[in-house]
């Protein structure tokens, strides 16, 4: 079984900094500034960016602070993180007020890209979190009197709340961010105009439908913007205050109601109703301009990027389509013969040569990041060349001759434009254009005659342009120069044409820049956007990304130059680029005991083999991740024996170590008397230390792990009764010390798309041994393996039915004197109410048809296989209440194992099949469950009809 966290533990994970858990770069040292309101932790090289954002943060702390009427009473710690190509941030108030800053800027075609700057676009959004998250009053306050820091009601909200007033804040303070951004409004217009809004319900859990995760930022900022229009920004403060009193959470309605007089599925329905007129306006405006689109070739919708030509027919293109696996895939221009080109980690770029294609896919460097590299996959032999490793690159570009790369490389918050040549880059790799700091490169073209490289360049400011780059000499020569996004350049066959994307006009638009002249002429009138421009090689087709309510599609456009308009020029009406400085601060030595200590407990209730147990917890994580522990306290309440659990990580090293250090009283099987069996209570100390190593790649996971413990093992209690001497004496179980060596392989490829009802590609094996000895201070000798192994394979005459298959196995030996080292047998009896209670949910490994525990064995054997298919995409929910239904799904299976003592006998394995139904639904907005009912009927005589249900999931 697994352990679910409760509401609000899992709302911290899902804020929770990625440093966690995450093995920290020995090389690196860490260094610590300090501000008025903020402690800033980062890696040596990166002090000027921390700064930096010490600045951003106090400015925003001090407009912040004011908007949302809470302050600090302790320095929120800030970690500055360049350990990811991602533009990303996290925050939470549990333990303690923490946020992590990744300085990595958005990419391309990213929702983040609009902004001025984009640290005070990262910070006064996370720190939005912080206040907002922060905000705790009344009883709640009380609780965290007694408690410590654990519960923050702000965290239990709908995330449309949580993370629309920070994208909302933003915007509010800077001259960029999503509420200016036209991609963003793309997404919501198109939405309106197409009938396709998602309803409150939907809004406020988590729904699988395009823009997934991305509606609580789209649709959140927005509304948020509405009621702060309509009540004023006080509204949005009331809010936070109003709910962050609530000892009892979830009556949203209820505070909206106090705070505006409306509930929000009222102040919604008007929402929309505002948003249709406004958008339709918009709609009804490029009609009347005259509406020029291009032919939609491609229906999959959700994420394509970088169209390229390979021939004059055939192209390729990124998609990540939500039912198969991210990857390049190739097609005709008239949407015809699509094929899998390759499969890829991270959206990809690439660049296409004879049967040859240069892309940049993400993948492991060093076993402890995950970066951009480049590939070189040869079509014909099906071969792919990795060639760089851990350079941080991106956007790669094959020179006509094809004997050089032009590329874009990341490095502590800025991009610069690289060359090298294509036989062996990492050698000969240099710099062709350095960008300032924080300045960014995107998506360089080579010219046709090989002398210039046209790139799409953010200055700062929030100035996106096109500018021109002689590949020899490094100067630039600019195209545009304005703060409209232009992006996507690409060259017409003769080179006198130089093709991008603006969004000058409010929607993004195809443009066409005459070299010769210096003019620039508008190709397309689109009501949605018009993205990433590929030209065919016979100059008369124009393949790019569009977009509907359901993501992006590619579209072909003949080129007919009598169609152009003039374009007309940029608009400026934003505010002025937010300024921005750097903190005068000392730096000291990084210390994790100033983020590790405890700041809080909490109690639970726990089964255990005597009934109930009371439990106290305490866990604790420096900022940066080098340490992460927990312990717990645990005290029957029906025999009143005190159990003990410390566990405690290091991840410093290569490898992550890990000790633990338990006591545990509990009934252990072994005790004969009378020749009958008795229960055996056995006290337990010990511990245990081991460490981990994963091997960090994109298309696969793989781990190798060890571990010694040690216990001592004592009778806790006498178990009575009066012994017959006409009986044979008792059979004891062994006691004193037992200490056991384990080692253990994992891999690992399974996917699970976002459509799959559960996991449909790929395989995973397991193998663990485990041994005791005297050599290693065991009184006992023994040895015991098992292993495990999973196929899935996706039905081919229809996606998301899949084939699922699961083997285990083990086996064991020697005098360590615990008979039924394994047993194989159904799912243990299980009541909903305590499975809510307790937080667990129930695996689905099992013996279907038998009873728990049915055979016992020193070996044992179960092999699964399962056809499992979707029914139904419920998501649906009602209103604002915090249960929502996702999807249900079916299974048929034919279970067969056993578990023996001495020599295999196929005459005694057991047969079991059945079918089973699951439905998956959420709770509290963010806590996922799956709910199992189930017939099996076991074929052999000591089994039969067997009816089950709990809360479960598949294997």
């Amino acid at each position: 079984m697994r352990k679910i966290p409760c509401v609000a533990t899992l709302a911290v994970l899902l804020l929770a900094t990625e440093a966690q858990g995450q093995v920290s770069d020995r090389r690196v040292p860490w260094r610590t500034i300090q501000s008025d309101h903020f402690e800033i932790s980062y890696p040596e090289p990166l002090g000027a960016i921390a700064r930096r954002v010490a600045f951003v943060a106090e400015r925003a702390h001090q407009r912040l602070s004011v908007l949302l009427d809470h302050d600090v009473t302790r320095r929120v710690q800030i970690l500055v993180s360049d350990r990811s190509d991602s533009a990303n941030g996290s925050a939470t108030s549990i333990p303690y007020n923490q946020m992590e800053l990744f300085v990595t800027a958005p990419e391309d075609l990213a929702t983040l890209s609009d902004y001025d700057d984009w640290l005070t676009i990262l910070v006064t959004h996370e720190h939005t979190h912080v206040l907002h998250l922060d905000t705790v009053h009344g009883w709640p306050a009380v609780v965290n009197a007694v408690l410590g820091k654990v519960y923050a009601p702000n965290l239990i909200q709908p995330r449309w709340f949580v993370e629309g007033i920070a994208t909302y804040m933003e915007s509010r303070n800077s001259a960029g961010g999503r509420l200016r951004s036209t991609l963003f409004e793309m997404y919501m217009r198109m939405a309106v105009l197409e009938g396709r809004m998602l309803r409150m319900d939907q809004l406020s859990t988590t729904v699988d439908r395009w823009p997934r995760s991305t509606a609580w930022y789209l649709y959140g900022s927005r509304f948020v913007e509405y009621i702060a229009g309509r009540f004023g920004e006080d509204a949005l403060t009331d809010l936070s205050h109003e709910y962050g009193s609530r000892l009892i959470p979830y009556a949203v309605n209820r505070a909206a109601r106090r705070v505006t007089g409306f509930t929000f599925v009222d102040l919604y329905d008007a929402w929309k109703d505002d948003l249709r007129r406004e958008h339709e306006a918009v709609r009804d405006r490029v009609i009347a301009e005259g509406r020029v689109e291009g032919d939609r070739i491609t229906f999959h919708g959700e994420i394509g990027r970088a169209p390229r030509f390979h021939t004059n027919d055939r192209l390729s293109y990124y998609v990540n389509d939500g039912h198969n696996d991210p990857q390049l895939r190739l097609i005709d221009r008239d949407g015809g013969n699509v094929a899998q080109l390759v499969r890829v980690a991270g959206e990809s770029y690439a660049s296409p040569q004879g049967n040859t294609v240069v892309y940049d896919a993400i993948d492991g460097y060093r076993d402890i990041y995950f970066f951009y590299d480049l590939f070189e996959h040869d079509r014909d032999s099906g071969v792919t060349t990795r060639l760089t490793q851990g350079r941080r690159a991106r956007a790669p570009d094959i020179s006509p001759n094809g004997r050089r790369l032009a590329f874009t490389q990341n490095s502590a918050g800025t991009t610069h434009l690289m060359v090298a040549d294509r036989a062996d880059v990492e050698g000969t790799a240099e710099v062709l254009l350095r960008s300032p700091r924080f300045h960014q490169v995107y998506t360089p073209k080579w010219s046709p005659d090989g002398r210039t490289i046209a790139i799409s360049r953010w200055a700062a400011g929030g100035y996106r342009d096109i500018v021109l780059v002689d590949a020899d000499s490094g100067d630039v020569r600019p195209v545009t120069n304005d703060r409209a996004l232009d992006s996507g350049p690409a060259w017409s066959p003769d080179g006198r044409t130089l093709y991008f994307s603006s969004d000058r006009t409010g929607i993004a638009n195809l443009y066409a820049y005459d070299l010769e002249r210096g003019t620039t002429s508008q190709i397309t009138n689109v009501i949605a956007g018009a993205y990433s421009p590929t030209v065919s090689p016979d100059g008369e087709t124009i393949v790019y990304l569009g977009y509907t309510s359901y993501g992006f599609d590619l579209y072909r456009l003949a080129v007919d130059r009598t169609r152009w308009r003039p374009a007309t020029p940029y608009v400026d009406d934003r505010p002025a680029p937010t300024p921005v400085g750097e903190v005068a601060a000392a730096s000291s030595r990084y210390r994790p005991g100033s983020t590790l200590y405890p700041r809080g407990y909490t109690v639970d209730f726990q089964p255990d083999a005597f009934g109930t147990q009371l439990g106290i917890n305490v866990t604790g994580t420096d900022i940066v991740g080098y340490h992460n522990y927990t312990a717990r306290l645990g005290v029957s309440l029906v025999e009143g024996y005190v159990n003990a659990d410390v566990a405690w990580s290091y991840n410093r090293l290569p490898a992550s170590l890990n000790f633990r250090f338990f006591r545990t009283v509990a009934p252990r099987g072994g005790l004969q008397v009378g020749g009958a069996d008795r229960t055996w209570i056995e006290d337990a100390i010990g511990g245990n230390v081991g460490f981990a190593y994963g091997f960090r790649r994109g298309l696969h996971s793989e781990t190798i792990s060890a571990s010694y413990a040690l216990s001592y093992l004592r009778q806790a209690e006498s178990f009575g009764g009066n012994l017959d001497p006409n009986t044979p004496p008792p059979v004891l179980p062994v006691t004193g010390r037992a200490t056991s060596l384990r080692v253990g392989w994992s891999y690992s490829d399974v996917r699970r798309h976002t459509y799959d009802m559960t996991p449909s590609e790929g395989r995973s094996l397991s193998l663990s041994v485990a041994a005791s000895h005297p050599v290693i201070g065991s009184r006992f000798r023994s040895v015991n393996a098992s292993w495990s192994w999973r196929r899935f394979v996706e039905a081919p005459w229809a996606q998301h039915h899949v084939f699922a298959f699961r083997y285990g196995g083990g086996m064991s030996g020697g005098d360590f004197g615990r008979r039924g080292a394994f047993s194989v047998g159904g799912f243990p009896e299980a009541d909903i109410i305590q499975g809510f209670r307790d937080n667990r949910i129930i695996g689905g490994v099992a013996l279907r048809g038998y009873p728990q525990f049915h055979r016992r064995g020193t070996r044992f054997s179960l092999l699964q296989t399962e056809y499992r298919f979707p029914i139904y995409r419920w998501m649906s929910g009602v209103q604002t209440l915090p249960v929502f239904l996702n999807r249900s799904y079916a299974s048929v299976f034919v279970d067969v194992g056993d578990a023996w003592v001495r020599n295999f006998d196929a005459s005694e394995l057991r047969v079991g099949v059945g079918a089973e139904l699951f439905l998956d639904f959420t709770v509290g907005y963010i806590v996922p469950f799956t709910f199992r009912v189930g017939f099996a009927y076991g074929l052999m005589d000591d089994a039969g009809p067997q009816f089950y249900y709990h809360l479960g999931v598949p294997f």
